[in-house]
Formats: C-alpha cells, sequence, structure tokens
C-alpha cells in the first residue's frame, strides 16, 4: 500500500506541474512580473467627458494622484502647483515637497484633443501598485488651455511611441521592462462599463489571442495621432445577426486606400471621418431608424489651427427616434475588417440615452478631411485589448459578453484552443486527481475501520481478562 501511494504522489506532483505549465502557457495565472488593476470611471460633468482613472503614488513622501489612462500619448504629466487655471484639479504636484524631485528647464507643449496643455520636463519617483520607478520622466504642467475639458489631476501615458520626448525615460513601458519589473511590454484594457475597467500590465490575461493588427507607420499622420497605437481599417459592412454567423466579405464595403484607425482609451465614443459617413448611413437605413444630426457651433474660424481644436469644434452628434427595445430587435450590427478578421458591434451597443431622454449614437462625424476612424470605449467593451508593443500590433480576443464571434474573411469563425498537448494533459491531471482523492477517502475510511475493529477487539479482550480476574478472587 506504501509503494502504491508513493507511486501516486508522483504522478500527481507531475500531474499538477504539467496543469500549472499549461495554464501558464494559456496567460490563466498572473505571471511574477505582471499586475492587474481597476480603473475607476469618472465623468467631467462640465464637459460630459467619461473617462478612466488609476491611483498613482508620486515622489518623496508619497502623494497619490487619480491620473487618466490615455493611449493616445506616451507623456505622462501631473497638474503642477504652479498651474494657475487647473481649477478642477483636485490634488497639484508640487516638487518642493518631494526629497527626490528632479526638475529641468526644458519646456514642454502637450497637445491633446480636449485641450493643449504645457509645462515643464521632471522625474521624481513613482509608484504603480507594485512597481516602483526611481526617476521617472514626465511633464508637470503648469498651464492648460481655457477649453480644457479632459481630467485634470494628470495622465498616464500608454502611447505606442514618443513623439515629444524621445528619452525612455519618459515612457512609462520602456521604464518597466528597462528596470526588469515585467517581462513583457505588453498592457491590456478590458470589462470597460460605466463603472469601472481593468488595465492589465506584462503580460496577456486569460488564454492567448490569435487576432491581431499590425501597428502601422504614422509618419504621414496629422501630429495627434502620432504616438497612438493606430491600424489599417479595410472595410466597413452592415450584417444580420443570424445566429453567429457573419455576412461573407462580399457584403463589405471596401474603404479607401489608407484608412487608419486610432484606439483611444480616452474616448467614450467612435470617431468617423464625415468622408465615410454613408457606412454609418447605411446602417441607420438598413434599420430603418429616423434619425438627425446636429453639428457643433463652430467656435475657431482659424483655418490653420490644429486638428485637435477643429476636430472638437467639428463633431456631429446622431440622435434617432427609437428605443433600445426596438433596437435589439433589429438583430443588427456595424462590423468592420482590421488586418483580414472582422469584428462586429451590436446594434443596440452603438446607442445610449441621453440628458434629453433621446436615443444617441456613440459615433460621431469628425467633419475634417485629416481625421482618421478612431476606436474608443464603445469598441473596447466588446473586445479585450492587447497593446502589444513587443511585436509593434494590437491583438483583439472575443469577450464572454459579445455576442458575435470574431470571423476571418473566408467566413469561418476564429475559435479559441489550448494546446492539444496541454488539454490532454490537464484531462489527465484531473481524472489522476478525482482517482488520487478517491483513493485517500478509501485509505482514510479503512484506517479508521481498522482502528476501529482493533479498539473494539481490545476492549473485548480486555473486558474478558477483567471477568477471569474475578473468577479468580471468587
Amino acid at each position: 500500500m506504501k509503494a502504491f501511494f508513493k507511486k501516486m504522489q508522483i504522478q500527481i506532483l507531475l500531474s499538477i506541474l504539467l496543469s500549472i505549465s499549461c495554464r501558464l502557457e494559456e496567460g490563466n495565472i498572473l505571471l511574477p512580473m505582471s499586475s492587474n488593476f481597476t480603473l475607476e470611471h469618472t465623468q467631467n460633468k462640465l464637459s460630459n467627458k467619461n473617462y478612466y482613472t488609476i491611483p498613482l503614488k508620486v515622489g518623496t513622501p508619497e502623494e497619490e494622484y487619480e491620473v487618466q489612462v490615455d493611449t493616445s500619448t506616451c507623456v505622462s504629466w501631473l497638474a503642477s502647483n504652479d498651474c494657475r487655471n487647473c481649477i478642477m484639479a483636485h490634488r497639484l504636484y508640487d516638487e518642493e515637497n518631494s526629497r527626490t524631485s528632479s526638475r529641468t528647464e526644458i519646456s514642454v507643449k502637450i497637445e491633446d484633443e480636449d485641450g493643449n496643455a504645457e509645462g515643464y520636463k521632471i522625474s521624481d519617483n513613482i509608484q504603480l501598485g507594485s512597481y516602483k520607478l526611481k526617476q521617472f520622466g514626465f511633464v508637470q504642467v503648469t498651464k492648460i488651455a481655457d477649453n480644457f475639458r479632459d481630467h485634470q489631476q494628470g495622465k498616464l501615458g500608454l502611447g505606442y511611441k514618443s513623439h515629444y520626448l524621445k528619452e525612455d525615460d519618459f515612457n512609462f513601458l520602456e521604464k518597466l521592462k528597462k528596470n526588469n519589473l515585467i517581462s513583457k511590454k505588453i498592457f491590456s484594457i478590458n470589462a470597460i462599463n460605466d463603472k469601472k475597467g481593468m488595465l492589465f500590465i506584462g503580460d496577456v490575461p486569460g488564454k492567448e489571442y490569435n487576432s491581431y493588427c499590425n501597428v502601422t507607420d504614422t509618419a504621414d499622420l496629422d501630429d495627434m495621432y502620432k504616438e497612438s497605437w493606430v491600424c489599417t481599417l479595410s472595410h466597413v459592412g452592415v450584417f444580420e445577426k443570424n445566429g453567429k454567423k457573419f455576412n461573407r466579405i462580399e457584403n463589405y464595403d471596401e474603404l479607401k486606400e489608407n484608412t487608419f484607425v486610432n484606439f483611444d482609451s480616452g474616448y467614450d465614443f467612435i470617431a468617423v471621418p464625415i468622408a465615410d459617413k454613408s457606412h454609418i448611413e447605411k446602417l441607420l437605413e438598413k434599420a430603418e431608424l429616423e434619425c438627425k444630426e446636429r453639428k457643433k457651433e463652430t467656435k475657431n474660424k482659424n483655418a490653420d489651427a490644429s486638428l485637435r481644436n477643429r476636430i472638437r469644434d467639428e463633431e456631429v452628434t446622431i440622435t434617432c427616434k427609437t428605443t433600445a427595445e426596438e433596437l435589439k430587435k433589429k438583430n443588427l450590427a456595424l462590423s468592420f475588417v482590421l488586418q483580414g478578421y472582422s469584428y462586429g458591434i451590436p446594434l443596440e451597443s452603438l446607442f445610449f440615452k441621453n440628458a434629453d431622454n433621446e436615443m444617441e449614437m456613440v459615433i460621431k462625424y469628425i467633419d475634417d478631411d485629416k481625421a482618421i476612424w478612431t476606436f474608443g470605449y464603445p469598441f473596447m467593451n466588446q473586445y479585450l485589448m492587447i497593446f502589444n508593443k513587443e511585436d509593434a500590433h494590437v491583438g483583439i480576443k472575443k469577450l464572454k459578453k459579445t455576442p458575435l464571434p470574431i470571423v476571418s474573411i473566408n467566413g469561418k469563425d476564429l475559435e479559441e484552443k489550448s494546446s492539444t498537448f496541454c488539454s490532454f494533459f490537464k484531462t489527465v491531471g484531473y481524472i489522476i486527481l478525482i482517482i488520487i482523492s478517491a483513493a485517500i477517502v478509501f485509505f482514510i475510511y479503512h484506517a479508521i475501520r481498522k482502528k476501529s475493529l482493533a479498539d473494539k477487539q481490545e476492549g473485548i479482550s480486555l473486558n474478558n481478562n477483567n471477568n477471569k480476574d474475578v473468577d479468580e478472587i471468587y
């Protein structure tokens, strides 16, 4: 029996090790050099702007700041104590209060769609969760634009590459990798909703993704996209959901050559160049919706103003006479093809009820010929987005709640499967665990029963001896 259990112990150890190795391969376990963080949903009530923030500790002694997670910029910044118009910032950074701060006199101007900011380069110790970085470079902002409508306390820049500051000390992912705090220059954003989101840094959460798009060269794009994660967008289509089936690629409209999409965690809508509005109009026509467009009054008449400023003044909002229940009954979806794979957003996920009790689209037209498509929360809410700087691509993985599969352009569903090797040994491991557990229970039961019988036998023997002693006395 002992030899049997010794053999079983070796087998169970092997099965556990195989199971763990398979889980690591599938990414189901957080690797030692990776962490996940909860993003808090915040709303700027003055501008009705939504964004996600994360706590960041800065300086010595540490002060905690709520910074916005932004994939469209590599520059991280904090509102400085010297900023006179950062009126909405709940906490301001004061370099003189930190023993580890090191300021430079190099001025930096940050172009931001929601308002430009300017300040000085500085470095200081920071901590995000368990990640501690000494002398991380960022900008202490001393002035923001009067029309700034974004998060004023600061930003954590997670853009693809730096355009304003070339040094690695000012790039969060590069700095983490350089200090061996992460194994890969990868982060992901998912579980975005109106309450919170998740940021995962250092590896891929869950199983490996198997669809992605390569990050394109942004040299020919406007400055506002140069730090962003940009891919090529080839087709846009409208289809009816028939179970989990997609229409074939012939039903998609091919976009003009060199059409791009920017993945931006700072957007709470999908931005569509007005030149491509016909694709959205086809969706509305197919859904038989009665809609109207409302264009913002142009405030900036200067044609030479930055694209960011022009975009802010040229957004076209779409409202439709319908209800959420009616939208769901339409069984329609809007689909995009990125590098040979199709991703869909259900029609009902493209609308929300605004303050005027109207059904408003999360799609907005951008009336500027330099604008490109931008996917924000509505797309990230449907898919797990993996921003992979190691391999220069953006991975896209279907979430459980997403009703539509990822489909290759030949119409074949993209199945996410673990390797056959791991699947086999995981199954074998589970079977062995069940057998071992049953054997242990059986062994314990018989050991207890055997001991019970032995105690009973000993009690009978002792009783007989006592009776014999009594007989001898009499």
